[in-house]
């Protein structure tokens, strides 16, 4: 999905935020990508002085602690949504800018589809996003208790190396936003899942 990933990666260096994101995969045909974040003040006040639309792709709502709710769901063919990933992988190549950066979907033989959240990619462009190290005790004490919650749900989950629901159908991983920024050995470089469609 356009700019959906691209804002997980590039928020964490300029506001402090939480995220959940949501893949289902429905069938062997489609599946629904959707994500749910919310926007300090502090970012969304800067978002909206510059005139762009903090939540172009979705529904917006402002709250009354002056954060921001930006809600993303699409719903589209697994194939178009793996052409849209390789389509931007090769804008990349060419020096443009890949907006589902870090993410790889891919089928397998049988009715299996494997999900890659490269979270090494992630962490290598938050540092190298510019952040200035003087910024850096501002930004640890910003990301305290901030984190991105990614789940993933199909027929079944046959291999992952998340955390895995009782019914064997979820996989699902929380990344500490203190993770993009300094070493953490609990985070894993990927998060890996492969689910059975039908």
């Amino acid at each position: 999905m356009k700019k959906l990933l691209f804002f997980l990666v590039v928020l964490p260096l300029s506001a402090c935020f939480n995220a959940d994101l949501d893949f289902v995969v429905h069938d062997d045909e489609t599946a629904t990508m959707s994500a749910h974040m919310i926007l300090g003040p502090e970012m969304y006040g800067m978002i909206v002085q510059s005139g762009q639309d903090p939540c172009e792709e979705g529904v917006g709502t402002p709250n009354a602690d002056g954060s921001f709710s930006c809600r993303v769901e699409k719903t589209d063919t697994i194939d178009n949504l793996i052409a849209e990933i390789e389509t931007g992988k090769q804008n990349a190549a060419s020096g443009g800018v890949n907006h589902n950066q870090g993410v790889t979907i891919e089928r397998m033989d049988g009715p299996y589809v494997r999900l890659i959240f490269d979270l090494a990619e992630v962490k290598q462009a938050a540092a190298e996003s510019g952040v200035d190290p003087s910024m850096m005790g501002m930004l640890q004490q910003a990301f305290q208790g901030r984190r991105i919650h990614m789940t993933i749900t199909g027929k079944e989950i046959v291999e992952t190396n998340g955390i895995l629901s009782e019914d064997g159908k979820t996989a699902e991983i929380t990344i500490p936003l203190l993770a993009l920024i300094e070493p953490d050995t609990n985070l894993p470089d990927q998060f890996l899942t492969i689910v059975r469609t039908e």
